[in-house]
């Protein structure tokens, strides 16, 4: 069996490789118990706020002001077509 410090060091390298190929994502993963690993990502920016509307007015800005600086970050009516359950922003 592999040392722990050795397979944490082939995920982060995994981690990184995934990361320069998918700019504007942060990779990360989960071990598991039984030796299994979950992967996930997330498009940045990661956002954080103290409240809903904030965090809708950030969001909202995110979309319209910085969204070239962002390359996972699509459209907000890119979602609606995209993401299951997503309903098409008013106006469209």
């Amino acid at each position: 069996m592999a040392p722990v410090s050795s397979n944490l060091n082939a995920l982060d390298e995994i981690k990184h490789r995934l990361e320069e190929q998918f700019p504007g994502w942060q990779v990360w993963y989960v071990p598991g118990h039984d030796r299994t690993v979950m992967w996930c990502a997330r498009p940045w920016p990661l956002i954080n706020t103290l409240t809903p509307e904030f965090l809708a007015a950030e969001i909202r800005q995110a979309h319209t002001e910085a969204a070239a600086e962002w390359p996972a970050l699509a459209s907000i009516p890119d979602y609606a077509v995209g993401a299951p359950g997503v309903r098409q922003p008013e106006g469209r």
